[in-house]
């Protein structure tokens, strides 16, 4: 008896070791993953930029290190066709100016870069003898009894207006939502040709909005807009000064209308425009790695485990550090979804036993609107009718608490049932078993069996601001693995050494466990429609919703296109469908997302509107009525 203890003792020992030899193999390779990309050398992966490539092309190097087959040709430098892990998509990396940008105002010509410049998201224009109207800040916003056209008549005329808002701005603000893209809307609206808005800094230098940012999601303005220093704004309005154009501005804020006043002095000028901005379009890539399945009928189906690789660079629109120019690191954002997802394909590989098809996709373009996924799933390696699920990890490198959100529970039937199967078994001891042949899975070696289960998150939603959302536009079972937002989200401080590695070793066998279950499992998860998570359109609360999921960054300026619209809600009893254009909506026109966004804004709930799609080059006039979120 005593030496059948013994035995049994040693076998036990010999699984535990087994298990922390992996463990160890594991937490080198996450912390060797999130370490590079994100390093210093790599300034933070924003799409189209060389760290970006770089990070790709790690990816692909260790796809080929792990022999994960290639799904992909291109043609190389000699014209030959070869396989490559690398799918390209067109981005576009910014603007430059080109020839002849020109404004002159009152016949004085003014001086590029220092007295003015266009923004780099302005239509390009050329066009004389404008007459100039200043309308305070640009504003109408009737909910706060607030117009700065009232009285004015702008058409065809050039705007002059003050940067910001008369209140000073800030998320509750009434006029929060009156961005450049708003004003250049309603300056359109009114009739105008152009706008010029006056800075806030006295050197234009300084300004972020005189830097020809350009930003994919937000598509042209409505109108040219230039940007003025704050001396040009001041000879414009007539003020002998930047201290009275100052005192002009401050005693406008405190006007319930600002342009309903009759401003004496104000010079009534010409102006002449040239805008002639070029796009700077480069390559991106989503970086796509196969392991066949090796059941006879079973490998006919995929199973796609994603994760994006790009981050902020040096920051940017999206950067909650706004007044930073340094490298975004991007570890946990996301870094950290990379590093599990690159520790799965080499551990599947290495197995070389699963039933399905397992498709490892790399994805460019997440943080400029999806660009990547919505990129696959229009050009996709395998078909999507065949694909089973999407399993997509975006910020799983924090956990704490041991708290994990798990989206799209909702997508497929079996969703809820497995992850809290697993969770409850992830974290017993040891077994040498991965899975019966029936689907049921015996968990492998964990790091830590005394940690204790996960303290799950569940939401039900498919859609969301990760790429798991194209694909279940296209109405494929999803599951969105995060850990929370956190106060380095967006922000230069969010270095590898802030990593819960611990944790995300636990994260990346838990992700495994579900995908080995998933492959299987003869039987393929049952599509089902989720329900809504509360999110607002887009990625931006507002007071009413339509349950319409906008298109990021398709961007022709001719509509807004749609990627998916909510079962049961407003849209969909409108009988708007996923793949229409939105060109019109409650009287006005419609070209992209910030034309959508500032007519969400003024929408009520309870009201019927029109609303105009082209489906199939058929324009269709709709009527629907808003929620209340």
């Amino acid at each position: 008896m005593k030496k059948q203890i013994l035995v049994f003792l040693f076998l036990l020992s010999f699984v535990f070791n087994a298990a922390a030899q992996k463990a160890s193999e594991t937490e080198k390779n996450l912390r060797t993953h999130v370490a590079y990309l994100a390093s210093e050398q790599l300034e933070g992966r924003r799409s189209g930029e060389r760290g970006a490539t770089s990070a790709a092309g790690y990816v692909a190097n260790l796809f080929a290190r792990y022999k994960l087959k290639t799904g992909l040709n291109r043609i190389d430098e000699k014209g030959k066709t070869v396989k490559s892990y690398l799918q390209s998509f067109p981005y576009v990396a910014g603007v430059e100016t080109g020839e002849g940008n020109a404004l002159a105002v009152g016949g004085a010509g003014l001086n590029l870069k220092t007295d003015w410049m266009p923004y780099g998201f302005s239509p390009n224009a050329n066009f004389v003898n404008s007459e100039t109207v200043f309308a305070g800040f640009g504003i109408t916003a009737a909910e706060a009894g607030y117009d700065d056209y009232a009285g004015l008549d702008v058409k065809n005329k050039t705007v002059a207006v003050f940067a910001g808002a008369p209140d000073g701005g800030g998320p509750r603000s009434p006029f929060a939502r009156f961005n450049i893209h708003a004003k250049a809307k309603l300056a359109r609206e009114k009739g105008a040709r152009a706008l010029i808005v006056i800075s806030n800094e006295t050197d234009l230098k300084n300004d972020k909005s005189a830097q020809l940012a350009f930003d994919q999601t937000l598509g042209e303005t409505a109108v040219p807009v230039v940007i003025v220093s704050r001396q040009t704004g001041a000879r414009l309005l007539g003020a002998s000064d930047e201290k009275e154009l100052a005192a002009l501005e401050k005693w406008l804020a405190g006007k319930p209308a600002a342009a309903q006043v009759s401003f004496s002095g104000l010079p009534k000028q010409y102006a002449a425009l040239n805008v002639n901005l070029v796009k700077k379009t480069v390559e991106s890539y989503n970086v796509i790695g196969i392991i066949e399945g090796r059941d006879p009928q079973l490998k006919n189906e995929a199973v796609v485990i994603g994760a994006h690789y790009d981050h902020l660079g040096r920051g940017g629109r999206s950067s909650l550090a706004p007044d930073s120019n340094a490298i975004h690191h991007g570890a946990d954002d996301n870094a950290s979804g990379v590093a599990a997802m690159l520790e799965l394909a080499r551990r599947f590989a290495k197995e070389k036993n699963n039933k399905r098809t397992l498709i490892f996709i790399a994805f460019g373009g997440e943080e400029d609107g999806l660009l990547g996924s919505k990129h696959y799933v229009n050009n996709p390696v395998f078909p999507l009718d065949k694909t089973v699920a999407m399993i997509n990890m975006d910020m799983v490198g924090r956990l704490n608490e041991n708290k994990l959100t798990v989206g799209g529970i909702g997508t497929a039937s079996e969703w809820k049932g497995l992850i809290e199967q697993k969770n409850n078994l992830s974290k017993t001891a040891p077994t040498a078993n991965r899975s019966s042949d029936k689907g049921q899975y015996v968990p492998v070696g964990q790091v830590n069996p005394k940690s204790g289960s996960f303290s799950l998150q569940l939401n039900e939603d498919g859609f969301g601001p990760s790429d798991h959302s194209s694909f279940y536009g296209k109405q494929i079972p999803v599951l969105f693995f995060f850990t929370g937002t956190h106060a380095d989200y967006h922000k230069p401080t969010d270095t590898a050494e802030k990593i819960n590695y611990k944790g995300l070793m636990e994260i990346t066998d838990f992700v495994g466990e579900i995908v080995t279950t998933i492959d299987r499992n003869p039987k393929r998860p049952t599509y089902t429609v989720a329900q809504s998570s509360g999110m607002g359109e887009g990625r931006r609360g507002f007071n009413v919703s339509l349950g319409t999921v906008p298109a990021y960054a398709d961007g022709d300026n001719t509509g807004l296109m749609l990627d998916g619209v909510r079962d049961d809600s407003p849209a969909a009893k409108a009988g708007v469908k996923a793949g229409d254009k939105i060109v019109k909506l409650a009287g006005r026109d419609i070209r992209n997302i910030s034309d959508y966004v500032y007519v969400l804004g003024e929408m009520k709930p309870g009201e019927e509107y029109e609303i105009v799609v082209v489906r199939g080059g058929e324009k269709l006039s709709l009527k629907i009525t808003p929620v209340k979120r």
